[in-house]
Formats: structure tokens, C-alpha cells, sequence
């Protein structure tokens, strides 16, 4: 084992690569080294290393352990590196800790001997010897000269001697102080970096063959050190470094032409380049020039080429035969830049050339330009241009250097004209697909990506290569206008780019007027009330008429502009324009225009409107302007007065409300009132109603609602309009043993229930009504349904949806409710999918959320409590996450897992799946609620919701509230009563299958204040109902639709609600009753969205949906 030193392992790897430094450290770090051993004299160090590929390489590393810091003498390695490898920097790492590494014994020795050595100071001590550099110039015959270094010293006598100092024993003489170390160690670098290696040397002299830069900065470093300079073999007696060193050529005539000679610059003196001997092969890098008795070394600022090694090394020069002279008078430009060349006007004058300058070429006809980009250049007057994509070297005169410069100053111009192309794109992808050589192949795939994936045109043209901006193009006429009176008087003052006309000339100009648009009847007659005319639509554009077809078909295309015969160009972005196309595409879509045939007694007022306002309107049509105008504000020019039929007092909303259902009663339109719950949506309709009869005695209105909520409308008819009278249909003919028509009597209202008009379907439609009012319209959402088909085929002038939720799960509910309100709407349930509700529902375009809403407003009313009542007590709603016990908790991930796997399998065909999977869905529910639920085996165990409602309940009572529960499943509220019959709290009960007396009976108990807790199913509780006793609601499971929760509790927060009301969501925590609550907010975010005024999207439950209520986190 070596002694220990107080020095650190990076003082045995300064004279190492840093390359093999950081790889050998790296090495190191991963216990590459394996049979490490030192020598007896700790001088040695031995080790196997584990390299790449699974190769193991044998190192050795010497060391001199007595200098100060220790040394690396020299280092062997098996690797093909061979020394000072990276290898080697491992070992070293790994065990040189053992050579350098501190102990204390080790320290206070060091210290003591060190403040004893202070003592010597005093005393004379050993001078050491100076070292100097010998350069030898010896001569080969034939073969030119080398050039030799070796080190020298100082004898006795003071003259510099060979034999003492050699190479040799500069390498291995770590531990000898004969020498001043700085100088020492300077001569060492200048080994280095002449032989590659920092170990031992065993030659005396070395070769001056290559120079590279270190050499150089070596060399300098050893003067700074003080190490003399010497020479012997040239003509000159002191050595000196030059600050600068470069080589001038002159061109100077001889007998057969021109020739190039070479001279040297010293230190920006001129001096005789045949004293020039060049250092460095197979490019000198530097060289040794004699002037006036002096040997000046020095290296060039960059290698010169190899021609200019050979030649200028022997001074022969280069040679320009006569012949060749005129072809050299086109490369001297570019000589000239690139070396210092200097040329007698005797000989001749070189050709004046001006920078170059981008030129752009066009070649005009009457079907567009083809545009070619150049680089030109003015040579004696004369201009001399080549296309973009030429190489530089197919001309002399050209200068790479500033091409580039031009290129990159005119990029912008270069851009713009890339960007008056409106097929830019699809050129510049073919371009590169013609022209192989273009761009390496490397780069060929991520430019066509990025070309073909930018949002836009500008990004693709702004990230794109300039050799793509280069690209030649043609543009239409309509581009070639725009670029003539546009663009071209922009690059001309901007003075990068030079414009050069070819072919025809084109007199392009501007309208003296803005494009017009007008409508007009194609027949000149006027237009109609109730039938389909003619529309003719016509962009004026000065003295032409242009149909309107044509110009959409441009804007189809994607063009900007537009050019007549006359060369009159006009731009296509107005928004007008664009704003028409849209408006023609849904028109055409929604089957609002066949061809050029208009229906005059069209329900999608807003539309016709919208569009008729971006134009001219002629006298035949503006009447019919004028009806669209007044249909889609939807309102009477003045508010209307109740009539004095009607017992009640109408809040300042729902005087807006009947105000809203007279015009549509009076113009003979349907529509859907939407407002919130508990706004009075049944008193605003008996208002209408009533004000109707008013007008026409014998008017009859048929009234068709859920079989729960009949009773309550027909009280309400007998407490607010006593004098219409009501007539309950709640049989078929046949059981009640009478005719429709004799059990209606004189009752201006009939009220029946949905699945009574669907039965008796006949009997309802040979009755002659007035109007038809279908309450708690979501019972006809479905479309392919037979009651909504029943309803759409009803015969009445006039109806009404009235629902609170127009929408609960997706778009089409809505066209539903639409097809029976207002028929002429939206005439197609496929049309209305693709136009509206698969972009709106998929998130793909906000636009057409808009336009819906525009379309709808007039024949859709929909006011939230927060919009209208200012007196309503605030609705406090939270959700509460109940974990489950842990027997529970057992039992419910079990059967998750095993259903998540079912489930999933599934769902890779959903549509014929959708069964299995609701009712899996269903399953998981119910287990979240309670395990017994699903298995009656578990009806013992401990529900977390059944627990918390048991402690909480009774606690509400006895502060005088009043709650609701709600539960989707009837088997869970059969569990809460068991609970609560166990602990004698008392309660009123309701489901779907209760008959209509006992549905009585428990809504009195409740709200005349037998009981103070309702439980409800939530479907049997959702509509109909007005409980605002309660305060406190309790949903116990969400259900996938918020909007039939949203039903439930507003029983509660209604008008008539004098407290707070309260509503706790229970969610058992981790199941997939947390999913559903997400699920929930999406279905919400859709209803917000279309119908109030919200805008995210959303849609109903999708395989996608199922997979996420399955997923754990």
C-alpha cells in the first residue's frame, strides 16, 4: 500500500482528456474496476475494467509518489485508446483515494518536515537550470525541409547544450529539481501536444509534421515561462513569436499568363514569403518566416488549403495560362473574398459587381402567373440572375455568404407573396416531393409533417425552411391581382426584392363602390304570405350583377378575392359575405331553401332575419322583412291584460310569461315554456287560456300531463279560472262506459293523462281543440316514441311544452319538445343530429351553439328563480362523502372487480350491449346504497347512509324542520323505513306504484303537518308536487341525470318557500356513486350551455362514460 498524502484524487488527473475524465468517472460510479493491486513500492497500480460490449481491459497505472502532489507518470491500457484512456481515469478514481488520501499521522509529518524545511530558506540552495526550445531546420535533397524540436539547457560555461535536457528526461524527471519547474512543465505540454500523450517519451528530438492548435497555444505559454527560444538551420541568429501571420497574394504577369505568388504578412508587415517555411501537413496551420536576421514563428488564422500548403511550401506560386485568364477574371471576386489578393490595374481591371439582391420573376397571362424566385446580380451593367434552388458554384461571381444575407433580409417579403397563394401549402409539398435534392432526406419527413399539420397557412409558411418558402408558384387571377396592386408596390419599396414583369399585361382595379348585396323576388311580384316564391340574391359590384351562387362557390373554394372580365377585383372577406354563406348553408340544411325557392310562412324567423339584414331588401320583399322582423322578437308591441276570469295576481315575471303566450297565440305559433320549477308555469298558461276564451267562448284547450299530476291541475283550474270549468279524463272510453264528447261536457279544459291520449288517440283527435298543452312535456322526449307521436299528430292550431327540463340528456330531447311545439322549425330530426347536435354535443363547434340559441329564442321561454324571484330563500347544496364500514367496503370491491371485468368486455359493442351494462351499472349502485340491495344475505350489514339519516333525522325534528329523502331505488327507502319505524320516528311514504288516493293521503300527512319526514321515490316525486313544508332534502344516490334531482328538491325551493332550503347529496365515498356526480356535472354543463346560456358541452352516457365510472382513482 503507498503512503497516504494530503492531496485529492483530481490532482492525479490534471493531465488527462476531459473527454476521458467525464467517461471515466461515469465508469467508476458503476464498479467497473475488478482485481485491483498495487506494487510492494506503492508505485504501480493494477486492474481488470469491465468496458463496452462486455469487453474487460487490463490497465496499468506508475505513479511518483514523491513529488509534490504525486504524478502519473504513465498509463497502459489493453483498450484501442492504448494510454491516458478512460479506463485508466477509473482505475484512478476507484483506488487513487489510497494514494492521496489524508490521515493523520500522514498530515502533522508533512506539516512538521514542512515548517522545518523554512530553516533552509536562509541558506544558498541549488540554482535551478533554464530551459530553452533548439529548432532545427534540416533540408532533405529533393524533398523540401523538417523541422525538429528538442529541449536545451544551460551549461557551466552558459552556453545552451543538447545533451543534459532531452525529451526523454523531461518525461520521467518528475522528482528532479535541476530543472525550473514552470519551464519544465510548459516543455511538457508542448509533448503533449505534439505527441498526444502526457507519459514517459524515449526520443530526444521531436518532428514538426502536424501543428495543431494546441502546439501553438502550448508554445506561447513556454515563452510566457521564460523558456529561450533558439534555431539552428536558418538564416537567422534570434527566435521571436509573431503577433500576427498571414499570407497575400499577388498576381503579377509572366511569359505564359498570370501567375499567383505568395508573400507573408509579419506582424502586418509585408515581408519575402520565400523565407516562408509552412508548418503543418497535409494544411499548414502556421509557419517560420526570417526577416532581418530574426526567425519569427507563427500560426495562420485558419489552415490554409492544401494547394496553398504544397505550392506556397516550395514557392512555385500558381500559375494562369493566357487561355485560362477570363475564366480566373470571374473567380477573382470570390478569391478576393476569401484570401488577401491584390492585383496591378496594369494587368486589368477586375469586373465591377454589385451585391446580390432577390428578384422576383412573374410570367402573367389571362389564367393566372407563375412566380419564380431569383438571386441577381448587376456585373458591369449587365444583370446576371439564377433561380433560387441553383447552386452557388454554377457561377464565380456569386458570393454564398451574402446570398444568404439577402435570403434572410427579404424572408418577409418572401412570406408575404407565400401567403397571397391560397393553395401555398399543397404547392410547397409538391415542390419538395419534385426536387430530391432539396433538403437532406433527413429533414424531408418532419418539414412535409410540419407543413400538412399547422393550423394555419401563416404558421406553416412562418416554420417552414427557406428553400420552401422559395418554392415557384401559379396563382389564379383573382392571387395575381391581389399580388400586382397589392403586393408589388410593397416590395418595390422596400427595395430587397426586385420585381421583373414577363408575358401579358393585366390592368387590374378596385370597385369604385363597396360590393352590394340585394334581395330581390325573381319574378318582380310580390312576395307571399303563406307560400313558397322565388328569392333572387345578387352581389352588386359596380355595373355587374353577380348571382350570389357564384360568389359562395369562391368562398367555397377558399379563394379571397374575386376578378370580373374588366379586370374589377374585389376582396371575399367581408363579413357579410361570410356571415351569408353560413346563413345559406343552415337555410339549405334546415330545408329553408330549395334551390332558389323560399317558404314565406317559415318558423325560423331569426334566421330569415339575420340573413335578410345583410343586405338590400326590394320593395316586394321588405313586407315580408318586416313580418320576420316583428315574429323574432316574440313579444306583443304592448303588454297584454289579464282577464278578469282569472283569480290571481301575476308577478311582474309571469305578466312577461302570458305576455310571451299571447303572441304566440296570436300569430298561430307553438312553443315550449321552460322556466324553472316553482315559477308558475301552470298559472301562466290558465292565463292564457282564459284570455283565449275570453276572445272565442267556444275555445277549447286539451291539456295532457302524467296521470300523478292531473288532479293538481285541475285544482288549480278550480282555484285561479272557476269559470272556464275542467273535465278529469282519467279512463278510456270503454271503461267509462261513455263517449269523449259527453264526459267533456262545457268544460273549456280537459285534462288527461299521456297514456290515455295514446290509447285513445282517435277519440281526442276528432274533437275540434283550440290548443294543446302538454305538461311536464319530457314525457315526450323520445322521438321514435309512440306518445310523442301521439302528440305531433294531435290536431290543434296552437301548442305548448311546458317543462322545466327541455333537455336532460341530450340535443335531441330538445328537437323533440321543438317538433311538437313548432313543427316547421326544424323540420328533420336527421338534419337537426348532424347540423346541431353532434357538433354541439362532441365540443367541435362553440358557433353552433350559438346559432341554436338564436334559432329557439323566439319560440322558447326560459327564466331561472335566481333570474326572476328576489324573495326566495337561498338553496344551500352540498355534497357529503360517507366512507363505507369495512365490511361493506369488502364486499363492494369484490364485486367490482368482477364486474369492471364483465363490463369491459362489454363495451366493444355498445350498442348491442347498452342492456347488460346499464343493469351491471345498476348493480354497483345499489351496492354503494347497501349490500343487500343485491343479496339479500347481506342485509345485516352496516349502511353508512342508513346510519347517518338515523342519527340526523331525529335531531332536524326536534328543531321543527322538515325533510325530504329522496332514493331511486324503493328497496333502499324500505330500508330507512324499517330504521326508522325501530326508532319511532314517524314518516309519510310515496312511490310510483301507489294508486292516486294514497298519493293524496301522503302528501297531506306531510304537508298538513302530521309527519315531518317524507320519503319519495325520486321519479314518483319529480313533477307535480309542491312541498314547501320542507326544508332539508336528501338525495340519497345520484342519478346519471341531474336534471331529475334537480326536479326533486325544487318540491321544495319553490314560490312559497319561506326558509332556507338545505340539500346534502349522500356519496358513498370510493364507489361509483363519486363517477356518477362527475357524470352529472358534464349532463349539466349541456343543459346550462343550450338552454341557460352556459357554454361548455357535453353529452349523454357513452362507453367512454362507462369506462370511467369503472376506473378506481
Amino acid at each position: 500500500m503507498p503512503p497516504s498524502t494530503p492531496f485529492t484524487v483530481s490532482d492525479l488527473l490534471e493531465s488527462f482528456p476531459a473527454g476521458a475524465i467525464e467517461r471515466g468517472t461515469a465508469y467508476a460510479r458503476q464498479d467497473r474496476i475488478t482485481d485491483a493491486s498495487w506494487s510492494p513500492d506503492g508505485r504501480r497500480l493494477a486492474a481488470s475494467c469491465r468496458g463496452s460490449g462486455g469487453h474487460v481491459y487490463r490497465t496499468v497505472v506508475d505513479f511518483v509518489i514523491n513529488s509534490t502532489p504525486p504524478r502519473v507518470v504513465s498509463t497502459r491500457c489493453s483498450c484501442p485508446v492504448a494510454f491516458d484512456c478512460k479506463h485508466a481515469v477509473a482505475l484512478i478514481i476507484a483506488e487513487g483515494s489510497k494514494l492521496v488520501r489524508g490521515n493523520d499521522g500522514a498530515v502533522w509529518r508533512r506539516y512538521v518536515a514542512e515548517v522545518e524545511a523554512e530553516e533552509s530558506h536562509d541558506r544558498p540552495r541549488t540554482q535551478t537550470s533554464p530551459l530553452g526550445l533548439m529548432i532545427t531546420r534540416r533540408d532533405l535533397r529533393g524533398a523540401g525541409a523538417i523541422i525538429e524540436l528538442r529541449p536545451i539547457t544551460l551549461g557551466a560555461r552558459g552556453r545552451w547544450i543538447k545533451s543534459k535536457a532531452t525529451w526523454k528526461t523531461l518525461s520521467a524527471s518528475f522528482e528532479l529539481d535541476e530543472y525550473h519547474p514552470l519551464q519544465a512543465s510548459a516543455l511538457r505540454d508542448v509533448m503533449r501536444a505534439l505527441t498526444g500523450t502526457s507519459g514517459y517519451f524515449n526520443r530526444d528530438t521531436l518532428t514538426l509534421v502536424t501543428a495543431p492548435p494546441d502546439f501553438w497555444r502550448s508554445l506561447a505559454d513556454a515563452v510566457a515561462a521564460g523558456v529561450v527560444l533558439a534555431c539552428e538551420g536558418f538564416d537567422a541568429s534570434t527566435v521571436a513569436l509573431a503577433e500576427t501571420l498571414a499570407v497575400q497574394l499577388d498576381v503579377v504577369r509572366d511569359d505564359s499568363g498570370l501567375r499567383l505568388v505568395p508573400n507573408a504578412l509579419l506582424n502586418g508587415r509585408r515581408v519575402d514569403g520565400s523565407t516562408m517555411t509552412m508548418v503543418g501537413r497535409p494544411r499548414a496551420s502556421g509557419a517560420f518566416v526570417v526577416d532581418d536576421s530574426t526567425l519569427w514563428i507563427g500560426s495562420f488564422e485558419s489552415p490554409l488549403t492544401v494547394t496553398e500548403t504544397n505550392l506556397f511550401g516550395t514557392q512555385r506560386g500558381i500559375s494562369i495560362p493566357d487561355a485560362d485568364v477570363e475564366e480566373f477574371t470571374e473567380a477573382l471576386p470570390m478569391l478576393t473574398r476569401r484570401r488577401d489578393v491584390r492585383v496591378s490595374d496594369e494587368i486589368f481591371s477586375p469586373p465591377v459587381i454589385s451585391a446580390p439582391i432577390v428578384q422576383l420573376e412573374i410570367c402573367a397571362s389571362d389564367v393566372g402567373a407563375a412566380l419564380t424566385w431569383q438571386i441577381a446580380y448587376d456585373v458591369d451593367g449587365q444583370i446576371r440572375s439564377f433561380d433560387a434552388d441553383s447552386a452557388v458554384r454554377s457561377s464565380r461571381i456569386r458570393d454564398a455568404a451574402a446570398e444568404d444575407r439577402a435570403w434572410q433580409a427579404a424572408r418577409g417579403e418572401l412570406e408575404t407573396v407565400a401567403l397571397a397563394c391560397g393553395t401555398w401549402r399543397y404547392q410547397a409539398i409538391e415542390h419538395i416531393h419534385a426536387t430530391p435534392g432539396l433538403m437532406r432526406a433527413t429533414e424531408v419527413f418532419s418539414v412535409l409533417t410540419s407543413l400538412s399539420t399547422s393550423p394555419s397557412v401563416a404558421e406553416a409558411v412562418r416554420g417552414a425552411p427557406l428553400r420552401v418558402v422559395q418554392t415557384p408558384l401559379a396563382l389564379s387571377p383573382a392571387e395575381l391581382a391581389v399580388l400586382s396592386n397589392e403586393i408589388v408596390p410593397k416590395l418595390e419599396v422596400s427595395e430587397l426584392v426586385r420585381v421583373v414583369w414577363q408575358g401579358e399585361e393585366i390592368d387590374f382595379r378596385l370597385p369604385a363602390t363597396p360590393p352590394e348585396i340585394r334581395f330581390s323576388t325573381a319574378d318582380g311580384d310580390d312576395a307571399p304570405e303563406h307560400d313558397w316564391f322565388d328569392l333572387a340574391i345578387n352581389l352588386i359590384v359596380d355595373d355587374h350583377a353577380l348571382p350570389i351562387s357564384s360568389v359562395i362557390a369562391e368562398l367555397a373554394r377558399g379563394a379571397t378575392h374575386m376578378v370580373l372580365d374588366d379586370g374589377t377585383y374585389f376582396a371575399l372577406d367581408a363579413p357579410e359575405l361570410t356571415r351569408l354563406g353560413e346563413l345559406l348553408a343552415e337555410a339549405r340544411a334546415m330545408g329553408e331553401l330549395d334551390h332558389e325557392q323560399v317558404n314565406a310562412a317559415t318558423f325560423n324567423v331569426t334566421l330569415w332575419e339575420e340573413l335578410l339584414e345583410l343586405g338590400v331588401v326590394d320593395e316586394q320583399v321588405s313586407a315580408w322583412h318586416e313580418r320576420l322582423k316583428r315574429l323574432s322578437e316574440a313579444r306583443p308591441p304592448h303588454s297584454v291584460t289579464p282577464s278578469p276570469g282569472l283569480d290571481a295576481q301575476l308577478r311582474h315575471y309571469q305578466q312577461d310569461g302570458l305576455d310571451w303566450l299571447s303572441f304566440l297565440w296570436d300569430n298561430q305559433l307553438g312553443g315550449i315554456l321552460a322556466d324553472d320549477m316553482g315559477l308558475g308555469k301552470t298559472l301562466q298558461t290558465l292565463a292564457l287560456i282564459s284570455r283565449a276564451v275570453d276572445a272565442d267562448p267556444t275555445a277549447r284547450f286539451l291539456v295532457v300531463a302524467p296521470t300523478s299530476v292531473i288532479s293538481n291541475w285541475a285544482a288549480e283550474v278550480r282555484r285561479f279560472t272557476p269559470a272556464l270549468g275542467v273535465c278529469e279524463v282519467v279512463s278510456t272510453q270503454a271503461r267509462a262506459g261513455a263517449d269523449l264528447t259527453d264526459q267533456i261536457g262545457d268544460a273549456r279544459i280537459v285534462v288527461t293523462s299521456y297514456t290515455l291520449l295514446r290509447i285513445d288517440f282517435e277519440a281526442f283527435d276528432a274533437i275540434e281543440w283550440s290548443g294543446a298543452i302538454f305538461d311536464e312535456a319530457q314525457f315526450i322526449k323520445n322521438h321514435n316514441g309512440k306518445t310523442h307521436k301521439a302528440a305531433r299528430r294531435i290536431r290543434a292550431p296552437f301548442k305548448l311544452a311546458i317543462t322545466g327540463t327541455p333537455m336532460e340528456n341530450n340535443l335531441m330531447e330538445l328537437w323533440s319538445l321543438l317538433s311538437v311545439g313548432a313543427p316547421g322549425l326544424f323540420a328533420s330530426p336527421t338534419t337537426f343530429r348532424e347540423y346541431f347536435a353532434k357538433p354541439i354535443e362532441a365540443g367541435e363547434a362553440p358557433e353552433q351553439l350559438a346559432t341554436l340559441r338564436r334559432r329557439i329564442k323566439p319560440l322558447m321561454l326560459r327564466r331561472t328563480k335566481t333570474d326572476v324571484v328576489t324573495d326566495l330563500p337561498p338553496k344551500q347544496e352540498q355534497v357529503l362523502s360517507l366512507p363505507l364500514g369495512a365490511k361493506h367496503r369488502k364486499l363492494y370491491d369484490t364485486h367490482l372487480a368482477r364486474e369492471r371485468q364483465k363490463v369491459l368486455g362489454l363495451l366493444d359493442d355498445w350498442e348491442s350491449n347498452q342492456f347488460m351494462i346499464l343493469r351491471a351499472l345498476t348493480r354497483m349502485r345499489q351496492l354503494s346504497l347497501h349490500p343487500g340491495l343485491v343479496d339479500a344475505e347481506h342485509l345485516d350489514v352496516a349502511s353508512a347512509k342508513v346510519d347517518y339519516l338515523a342519527e340526523q333525522i331525529p335531531e332536524l325534528i326536534a328543531e321543527d324542520h322538515n325533510a325530504l329523502i329522496f332514493s331511486t331505488f324503493t328497496g333502499f327507502l324500505d330500508l330507512l323505513r324499517q330504521a326508522f319505524d325501530a326508532a319511532g320516528i314517524g314518516y309519510a311514504y310515496l312511490d310510483g306504484s301507489m294508486s292516486a288516493r294514497n298519493r293524496k293521503r301522503a302528501i297531506a300527512d306531510f304537508t298538513e303537518g302530521r309527519v315531518s319526514v317524507f320519503l319519495i321515490s325520486l321519479k314518483a316525486g319529480g313533477f307535480g308536487l309542491n312541498l314547501t313544508q320542507a326544508d332539508y332534502c336528501f338525495v340519497c344516490d345520484p342519478w346519471w341525470n341531474p336534471a331529475a334531482e334537480a326536479q326533486a328538491v325544487d318540491r321544495a325551493h319553490r314560490i312559497g318557500q319561506q326558509r332556507p332550503v338545505n340539500v346534502y347529496r349522500l356519496v358513498s365515498a370510493a364507489t361509483i356513486e363519486e363517477k356518477v356526480v362527475e357524470l352529472q356535472e358534464r349532463k349539466r354543463e349541456l343543459f346550462n350551455a343550450v338552454v341557460d346560456d352556459g357554454n361548455a358541452f357535453a353529452a349523454g352516457i357513452t362507453a367512454d362514460d362507462v369506462r370511467g365510472l369503472l376506473t378506481t382513482s
